[in-house]
């Protein structure tokens, strides 16, 4: 590759790359505002100035450039530490604080404020401005964001966005000089799936998240890496949580799945993660038709024992199991159910998800209005791929139920919305499920195990593109409830076919090492973006 100097060290950058996207790829600092990978450049901020001394052919530039703007060349040479670099950083930063008001100590931007960063590291900590600053008042703009205008510093990031990544047009800039703002035509509320993205990337608190204002500094949040369950495109996203309650979900960069953005649908996800009063804390059977809490060896016995009273097999036993269930968690459970309980099939809800929102302009990028499907699920072509079945109607399902099986194992919330399903399942003889929240299946349940939510626990989803992705572990589950992982082992350890394996981890590399659609893969070579299955 083609090679620049930035302060004496090599750069390698591809051709047509700027300064400053190739210093950033090699995790090389320079300050910047309005520069954002997923936007046009502008050149608006004037942050990433830079000193061009040599442009590859022996003669530099006279004035200070912006590295944004500037491409990089052959041999270039580029100084940005020198007196003439600081010194106009400082008469930019001081220029955009004109008008900052003093609101870091209720800002909730604070901690993660690029302004606050930049005018540590590279403002004068003083200022020639004695008059007033202007002031703007706090407008709603959108069903998920408010708007601060007191804090802008014209980036110009929410135009561009909602310019050519949304196509919508929801930002402009208005009036000029002393008075000028981007804001929203007042008639005009912002509605379309993708606002929370306007918060990130907006690099100071003038745009704020509705459900993060004035919740928790961001400085307290820890941050655990995971895939958004809330649809089959399976977003990469960080669970921000603090005293083990989530505060918010936020995109994580991966350009191969969801690039730096996600929508809003996925953001409200972490609700639920809170949830603690349906939550499942403890197994439960049902004694005469109450469900009592019992310890997690009697509920183990009591099915053992009851199965062996019923002797069910083959079309006898009945197993479903949610596509929000991790590919672990499908493997063990087609396991429990064929080996275990000599089941022959073992059925999920097949939803073939399609783009739920058009764009609304085709000379636009559609990348982003491909995020939210149809399929409300993370794993369906998980379910697939490990030979589940299921239709779309679920006609089979249906006359599998039909069939009056005398035992019915449910894993996960699957249909519970389809009251037919429930009832006929509701007939068997033994009904198990293995839940995270209170639902219409635990209402039919005999024996109910409680299971961990995505956040507590290991495991992978399998995406639309049939890319794989981990989940990793980050609050606490509740204290009675266990992993299903390991619940479905012991079950099949009750059952006279324990397993070798311990965690998800060991899980999926058996999987992998089997003769199926995961052959060949590995969890540690997932790593934090994923890998798609062989063949795909």
């Amino acid at each position: 590759m083609p090679t620049f100097y930035l302060d004496n060290e090599p750069i390698e950058f591809e051709p047509g790359e700027n300064v400053l996207a190739a210093a950033l790829r090699h995790h090389r600092e320079i300050p910047h505002y309005c520069y954002h990978p997923g936007l046009q450049v502008t050149a608006q901020c004037r942050m990433c100035l830079v000193d061009v001394v040599d442009m590859g052919n022996g003669r530099g530039m006279p004035k200070l450039q912006t590295s944004c703007s500037t491409a990089a060349a052959e041999g270039m040479k580029v100084d940005s530490q020198s007196e003439k670099v600081k010194h106009g950083q400082i008469l930019v930063n001081e220029f955009l604080l004109i008008n900052h008001p003093l609101d870091c100590p209720i800002c909730d931007q604070a901690g993660e404020c690029d302004l606050q960063d930049f005018s540590f590291k590279y403002g004068s900590g003083q200022s020639e401005m004695e008059y007033e600053k202007r002031v703007y008042g706090l407008r709603d703009v959108g069903t998920f964001i408010v708007l601060e205008r007191n804090r802008c510093i014209h980036c110009s990031r929410c135009e561009r966005f909602t310019r050519d990544v949304t196509g919508t047009h929801d930002f402009g800039m208005f009036l000029r000089t002393h008075e000028l703002t981007f804001d929203t035509f007042e008639d005009h509320q912002i509605t379309d799936k993708f606002q929370g993205n306007l918060a990130d990337i907006c690099p100071v608190g003038c745009i704020m998240n509705r459900d993060w204002r004035f919740k928790k500094r961001a400085w307290k949040l820890n941050k655990t890496e995971s895939i958004c369950p809330s649809c089959s495109t399976g977003c990469n996203i960080t669970v921000e949580h603090h005293k083990n309650r989530v505060f918010r979900l936020k995109p994580r960069e991966n350009q191969e799945v969801n690039r730096w953005w996600m929508c809003d649908e996925g953001r409200i996800g972490f609700k639920q993660l809170n949830d603690r009063v349906t939550r499942l804390a403890e197994p439960q059977a049902r004694v005469k038709g109450q469900l009592r809490s019992v310890v997690w060896e009697t509920a183990y016995e009591a099915i053992v024992t009851r199965l062996k009273e019923i002797g069910a097999t083959g079309a006898q036993a009945f197993g479903i199991i949610d596509t929000h269930a991790t590919n672990e968690e499908m493997h063990l459970f087609k396991k429990l159910m064929q080996e275990g309980l000599g089941a022959e099939t073992v059925y999920f809800p097949l939803r073939r998800g399609e783009q739920q929102v058009q764009p609304p302009r085709e000379d636009m990028d559609p990348f982003i209005y491909t995020l939210i499907q149809t399929d409300k699920s993370p794993n369906t072509r998980g379910a697939l791929a490990q030979g589940l079945t299921g239709d779309e109607d679920d006609k089979r399902l249906l006359a599998a139920l039909q069939a009056e099986p005398k035992v019915a194992v449910i894993c996960g919330a699957p249909l519970e919305d389809n009251a037919a399903v429930c009832k006929a399942a509701a007939k068997a003889e033994l009904v198990i499920q293995l839940g995270t929240f209170r639902g219409p299946w635990t209402e039919v349940a005999d024996v109910v195990l409680p299971g961990y939510t995505y956040a507590e626990k290991q495991g992978s989803f399998t995406n639309k593109a049939d890319r794989v992705q981990r989940i990793n572990a980050g609050i606490r589950p509740a204290e009675g409830a266990r992993d299903q992982v390991r619940i479905l082992q012991e079950l099949l350890a009750a059952l006279g076919k324990p397993q070798k394996t311990v965690d998800a981890p060991d899980v999926f590399d058996a999987m992998a090492s089997e003769q199926g659609a995961f052959k060949g893969m590995s969890w540690d070579k997932l790593g934090s973006l994923g890998g798609v299955l062989p063949g795909k």
